[in-house]
């Protein structure tokens, strides 16, 4: 009968533990108050030869319980077994190697290492396991970081390869826009040239035939009056025939003089827009973006100074506005020189310049090698184009605010209106899609930026009484 986990055995029922173990039933002969096990003789005897043993308090028969205890606990802390010695548990610690054995590994292997019986041990670990699941919480969380920055970069990978599929086809359509451009202009100058002509074509047409009847009616007159015999009115037809005859060849030769005709027209390929693009290789190039792993600080660094001052700048430059198009190529807004300049940073030099007609403000690249500058005072966005060698303007688009910070997305500018209090929308035709705002909202936004899913947009927000915050919005407000 079971009763609070031991068994009512008397004397001639116990046998040893170890040896049990090992189906062998042996008859006890002693116990061992730190095992809490009965042992045979020779398990006696030889218990604490084993140096984690030798301190093992050992009992004799006569003093030895007469009951045999099986503790739940340890019924339950001895479900691993060995790896070498599958019937044997894994009851000891080896401090030296920092591993679990059973007594076979620690008498053959571990002999002169620092070996702990796991049930002395066991108890006092408190600390120690406090440290292990702080380690084990803190590699969770560690991979768990991970495993949301790499979630989350597969999310990012997978918008910006939308947007640079969007952005192909958005080069793709500039180009052909170009092409179309450029193919209806020479259709429009073929059928100018065509329609000039036939205009030149009718009008020599209609003089020769009004000189070709007047000349048949007096051809035909001056037949007739032969015929007849009638030779006075023949006379005088013949000399009236004859004083018209070099008005209409003067005629004939002004005509034709001035409607000069052409027979034929061709068309002449411009060979070197077509060896460029033969000659091109890329359509464009992808850059990647690495981010830095969340466990990793990033780091940064002074590298150099890049030099903004020009030969034709007549004042203090003060940067306002910058910009990259190229991974060698900086664009910044020279506020007090009413000046856009492309910066070498290889060179850390500009290498081109162009004067605007009033202050930028800010710059950015948009796509198609275009450049979007405010120009707060007349309240408008300054378009530009940029090659290698050069800056062009273009056409402007009104905003009707003194504007300060300039973003784009979608084909959509987002504008910031310091004074007003206003982010501003518009389209590229220039029409206003939306105005964010109230004066609850901003002290006076000065920058606007959009971020990289598109979904929101921030903007720097501060007034000149030193009141400063950064505003996340949706498209709505």
């Amino acid at each position: 009968m079971e009763v609070s986990g031991k068994l009512g055995h008397d004397d001639s029922t116990l046998v040893c533990i170890p040896c049990d173990r090992d189906a062998v039933k042996e008859p006890a002969y002693g116990f061992c108050q730190d095992c809490q096990e009965h042992l045979c003789e020779t398990c006696y005897k030889h218990h604490r030869r084993a140096r984690p043993l030798r301190n093992h308090v050992l009992i004799d028969k006569e003093s030895m319980p007469k009951t045999r205890a099986i503790a739940s606990s340890t019924s339950d802390d001895t479900v691993d077994h060995c790896e070498k010695h599958l019937d044997k548990p894994l009851e000891f610690y080896c401090r030296d190697h920092k591993l679990v054995a059973c007594y076979v590994c620690v008498t053959l292997e571990h002999k002169q290492c620092k070996v702990n019986y796991i049930p002395d041990v066991s108890e006092n670990m408190s600390d120690e396991m406090t440290d292990v699941l702080e380690q084990l919480e803190s590699f969770i969380k560690r991979c768990k970081s991970k495993v949301e920055y790499v979630n989350k970069a597969a999310r990012n990978l997978d918008q910006s390869h939308a947007k640079v599929v969007e952005d192909i086809k958005v080069f793709r359509k500039e180009i052909n826009e170009c092409l179309d451009r450029m193919e209806n202009q020479i259709f429009k100058e073929a059928d100018l040239m065509v329609n000039s002509e036939k205009s030149k074509e009718e009008t020599v047409l209609n003089a020769c035939l009004e000189i070709t009847e007047e000349l048949e009616c007096s051809h035909s007159l001056l037949i007739a009056l032969r015929e007849e015999n009638k030779q006075n009115k023949l006379f005088i037809e013949m000399k009236n025939a004859e004083k018209r005859l070099p008005i209409l060849t003067d005629k004939e030769v002004q005509v034709l003089d001035a409607n000069t005709t052409i027979e034929c027209i061709q068309f002449t390929r411009n060979t070197s827009l077509l060896d460029r693009l033969k000659n091109e290789i890329e359509f464009g190039t992808l850059l990647t973006c690495v981010q830095p792993s969340p466990d990793k600080t990033l780091n940064l660094q002074y590298d150099h100074t890049l030099n903004v001052k020009f030969k034709s700048d007549k004042k203090q430059c003060h940067i306002l506005g910058i910009a990259m198009i190229a991974p060698m190529k900086i664009i910044v807004a020279d506020n007090a020189n009413n000046s856009i300049k492309m910066i070498d940073v290889e060179t850390k030099s500009v290498i081109i310049e162009t004067i605007l007609s009033s202050q930028p403000y800010d710059v950015i690249a948009i796509p198609g090698n275009k450049l979007a500058v405010t120009l707060t005072n007349e309240k408008c966005i300054q378009l530009l184009s940029h090659t290698e060698a050069e800056f062009s303007l273009d056409r402007r688009i009104a905003v009707g605010e003194n504007c300060s910070g300039v973003a784009y997305c979608q084909n959509k500018f987002v504008v910031s209106c310091r004074a007003s209090k206003k982010i501003i929308i518009i389209n590229d035709e220039g029409n206003i899609l939306n105005v964010l705002g109230s004066p609850a909202m901003f002290y006076g936004p000065v920058r606007v930026s959009v971020r990289n899913d598109e979904t929101f947009l921030y903007v720097s927000d501060t007034d000149f009484e030193n009141n400063s915050k950064v505003v996340k919005i949706d498209w709505e407000g």
